[in-house]
């Protein structure tokens, strides 16, 4: 199984997931929201999906959304 795979399955996009990661870390579901622009029911669809993954699809998700997004910083 792959990222997209995960995504697909659980109906999501990458890019809200890997921000919905990088926020849910230092937030809470309503600021989360907020600094995504997206409502509360988005937010907890996600929250909904993240939990339904078995750990080997989160890890997977989680890890390599995380990695994509330090290698966008360091290249900017």
């Amino acid at each position: 199984m792959n990222t997209t795979e995960v995504l697909e399955e659980y109906g999501l996009t990458r890019e809200t997931a890997a921000r919905y990661v990088d926020a849910i870390t230092r937030s809470n579901q309503t600021q989360t929201a907020e600094e995504l622009d997206v409502s509360r029911d988005t937010i907890n669809r996600y929250k909904n999906a993240f939990a339904e993954m078995d750990a080997q699809e989160r890890l997977l998700l989680i890890s390599t959304l995380t990695q994509e997004k330090l290698l966008d910083q360091a290249t900017e």
